[in-house]
């Protein structure tokens, strides 16, 4: 579902989900997240490469790792330890460990 971005909320980035992970109308759906981040990193695998970081709300990763793939996540992702510089309840990011070819390789 997408979230209603426009100028006036700065694209999403002012949407500010609560401790319930709720916003107006809305709720995080921490078993789609989960499967999607599980999906990623196996396709990841499949194509010899990996997962370098994983930035997701620290206050969330309990709802995160209660999901089916939870464990999972938690044993083979490597999340931020820290907090981010911005806020990402309402997004996330996923960065892929590709070896770079020297130039003209």
């Amino acid at each position: 579902m997408p979230l209603p971005a426009s100028i006036t909320n700065r694209l999403g980035y002012d949407i500010e989900f609560n401790a319930n992970a709720k916003y107006e109308g809305y709720s995080i759906d921490f078993p789609a997240i989960a499967e999607h981040m599980y999906q990623l990193h196996i396709a990841a695998k499949a194509n010899g490469v990996g997962i370098a970081l994983v930035i997701f709300d620290t206050r969330f990763l309990p709802k995160l790792f209660a999901t089916p793939r939870g464990k999972y996540l938690q044993a083979n992702l490597p999340f931020m330890k820290g907090r981010p510089w911005v806020r990402h309840d309402e997004h996330y990011h996923i960065d892929f460990a590709v070896p770079c070819k020297p130039i003209g390789a």
